[in-house]
């Protein structure tokens, strides 16, 4: 493994409050910032979105999911605590469906203006409209990992249907750049580029009131998902999310934590502490696993042992691929292509 410091993770997360709003609830978490959970309809099974005011109208961060049940609870929550004021600005973090799958709708209904990095509005349009959908290049990416052709439909699955979890994202945007900063709310934010976990994720610091809105770069009780997927089958997410992860030391150890899942917390240099030494833990399984030649599905199952449904099979599958990739970039593991095609990885 590359060069890195020796960690000793002792400090404690500390959640702000043991109050957790009910979705349709609006919740004040620090002041001038709301705070609303919204369902998924996955075992990860909320979104916390965090609504500011402003003097013109409400910028909104994030807009949970394309369903039903969230369009109902977004109209009674606009419809009761925006003062007569617009909403005029959604910033989303990522694109991710979670995150943006409802900005389109809301850009239809209510008239906001999309606010996003351009690689994350890039890949929101893609998938909101279609654009991914090849299944050719999947089927080739799981059979070489070691998928069995007649898993090959359930696997793929995932992506396939993605775009029904997005309304279209809207075709003009307005862009969030690295290094720069936006005003919402009367107040600075810095825009700081976090990658791995997504292409272009968003994370927003305000010094004035020393909080950072996360996205799903930091959270407080679980691990980003770090995936390869079929279309960069040769991509090093993992050194992507690591590295990049860097640019957040440099905030106070004190800073407020506004993540995407979980609770608001205080404590993201421990966090980014246990990234390391977790990611570390299993690179050390990966690699004792290939001792003897693997397959991709062959070390998922090493990494992830318990019974996965066929989401955790998919997201097993991209997570060892991502460490597979940083070994192999580090000179630790070696690929070879069997007769049918599959790729196997042994240490060296």
């Amino acid at each position: 493994m590359s060069e890195r410091r020796v960690i000793s993770v002792t400090q404690n997360v500390e959640f702000l409050t043991d109050h957790i709003p009910e979705p349709g609830e609006v919740f004040e978490i620090v002041p001038g910032i709301q705070w609303i959970r919204m369902p998924l309809p996955f075992q990860l099974n909320h979104i916390n979105l965090w609504l500011i005011e402003e003097e013109d109208g409400w910028a909104l961060i994030d807009c949970g999911i394309n369903d039903e049940r969230t369009k109902d609870l977004w109209r009674g929550i606009l419809g009761q605590v925006l003062n007569g004021k617009p909403l005029t600005k959604i910033i989303c973090t990522h694109a991710h469906p979670d995150h943006i799958g409802l900005a389109g709708w809301l850009h239809a209904e209510y008239g906001a203006e999309l606010v996003i990095s351009r690689e994350e509005w890039t890949f929101g349009r893609m998938v909101s409209t279609g654009g991914l959908k090849d299944v050719e290049a999947y089927n080739k990416y799981f059979l070489q990992i070691g998928c069995a052709e007649e898993d090959l439909e359930d696997y793929c699955a995932h992506i396939m249907t993605a775009d029904k979890l997005y309304c279209d994202v809207p075709h003009r945007y307005r862009r969030l750049r690295e290094d720069r900063t936006v005003t919402i709310g009367g107040k600075s934010w810095q825009v700081i580029v976090g990658l791995g976990h997504a292409m272009e994720h968003v994370c927003l610091y305000c010094a004035e009131s020393n909080i950072l809105i996360a996205g799903d770069q930091v959270l407080p009780k679980i691990t980003p998902t770090i995936l390869v997927h079929a279309n960069e089958p040769n991509a090093n997410p993992l050194l992507d999310f690591l590295e990049s992860n860097e640019k957040l030391r440099h905030l106070p150890e004190d800073v407020t934590v506004l993540p995407s899942h979980n609770q608001p917390f205080t404590g993201l240099h421990t966090r980014l502490d246990y990234y390391i030494t977790h990611h570390e833990e299993r690179l050390e399984t990966v690699l004792a696993a290939c001792d003897e030649a693997l397959n991709g599905l062959e070390v998922a199952g090493a990494l992830f042992p318990q019974d996965l449904d066929i989401y955790g099979k998919f997201f097993a599958t991209g997570e060892a691929m991502s460490h597979i990739r940083y070994l192999e970039y580090e000179g630790k593991l070696k690929r070879s292509n069997d007769a049918d095609g599959i790729e196997r990885y042994q240490r060296i």
